[in-house]
């Protein structure tokens, strides 16, 4: 019995032992819970990097989009009929009176209404499509069919 007990003392783990095993559990748990916090504040900090350059960019359209509209309105008033004959007259145009136009022909030159007028026409083709009766009945002339079916009386064959 003596004998056992020894055995079973040397295999026997020492406190010590138990300690430091529980000790560096705890530490790689410990790691564990640390590369996840950092894992995850790495992922927010670019999301949050991320969604502040969008929001900058957001401002850059906005910017931009403005910048755009107040050309068009400027192209549109340097356009307009007013200023246009306005230029004109300034660099040296006068309006005609009628009977001073002057037409030209121009050898080859064919109007765009007339190159559509002598295009070959198009032959479409149709296609005869014949559903069942099925498909295009309408829903009340089917209710009234289906009636005059239960209406009717069944007439009965002779011998």
């Amino acid at each position: 019995m003596n004998s056992i007990n020894r055995i079973a003392q040397a295999y026997q783990t020492t406190p010590w032992r138990k300690h430091l095993s529980m000790g560096m559990l705890v530490m790689v748990g410990l790691l564990v819970v640390i590369l996840a916090s950092s894992l995850y504040l790495d992922v927010t900090a670019r999301a949050a990097a991320y969604g502040r350059s969008i929001l900058i960019m957001e401002g850059e359209i906005a910017d931009l989009e403005m910048v755009n509209a107040h050309l068009r309105t400027q192209l549109g008033i340097l356009t307009s009929s007013a200023v246009m004959e306005k230029r004109a007259l300034e660099m040296g145009f006068r309006r005609i009176e009628a009977g001073e136009e002057m037409f030209l022909v121009v050898p080859g030159y064919v109007p765009i209404d007339q190159v559509i007028a002598n295009a070959p026409a198009k032959k479409i083709q149709t296609v005869a499509v014949s559903l069942p009766r099925v498909y295009t009945e309408s829903l009340f002339e089917w209710l009234k069919t289906q009636i005059q079916k239960v209406s009717l009386p069944k007439q009965e064959n002779g011998p």
